[in-house]
């Protein structure tokens, strides 16, 4: 649930594959939304989150939906939408086709709220250079796993692209250093070691890791 904490106060949010709801359910219970979409590309998990919903007293303010990603949903001012439990390939999938579905521009004011499971330097690129704005990172430890919690809002955008550091480890943990950062630094240079063989370049982060950690 550490993904909670980066959702700002909002008229809606939509929780794309959803994980029985309880996040969805959690947000609307402490007056983050007001409102929730909750999503799931299957049939069952969407009945399960539309279950626990309602179990919750939450249902009347949740519209749970049986779709693949956003199709079929049209986003509004002030949205915030959370992807999370996929890998980033997918993410750039779902968000590169809600893009083409509104026509290149996505409405103002919406922010993004992404925990990709793998693939988190494509996914930052690939963010980079379709008008999304990093406002902040969060590093997430669930039973030694390290994952990267996202914060973004879209405006279209394309600020110069980010170093191989930044795509790696992430532009906003690079400058907040926020909690966790020297185990999510450690555990990152250990993984790099391993891909080193096949991308060399991977040394010039290890090399900076190095630096970091000795400050």
């Amino acid at each position: 649930m550490d993904i909670v904490a980066l959702v700002p106060p909002c008229p809606r949010v939509l929780d794309i594959g959803s994980d029985h709801g309880h996040v969805t359910s959690w947000l609307l219970e402490n007056g983050v939304a007001q409102t929730a979409v909750a999503t799931d590309i299957h049939a069952d998990p969407a009945e399960i989150t539309r279950r626990y919903l309602r179990r919750q007293g939450t249902i009347d303010r949740a519209t749970v939906i049986h779709t693949d990603g956003l199709h079929g949903i049209t986003l509004a001012e002030g949205d915030v939408v959370i992807l999370s439990g996929l890998g980033g390939l997918e993410m750039i999938r779902i968000l590169s086709e809600a893009l083409d579905g509104h026509g290149g521009a996505f409405p103002a004011k919406i922010r993004f709220i992404l925990q990709p499971q793998r693939s988190a330097e494509e996914l930052r690129i690939f963010l980079n250079r379709s008008g999304f704005v990093f406002e902040k990172e969060k590093i997430s430890i669930d039973r030694d796993k390290y994952y990267c919690i996202l914060a973004l809002v879209w405006n279209g955008s394309t600020p110069a692209e980010y170093s191989l550091g930044e795509r790696v480890l992430g532009p906003c943990i690079l400058r907040d250093k926020p909690d966790g950062f020297t185990r999510y630094l450690t555990h990152q240079k250990n993984v790099l070691k391993k891909h080193m063989r096949a991308r060399p370049e991977l040394s010039e982060v290890i090399h900076e890791i190095d630096l970091l950690l000795q400050i």
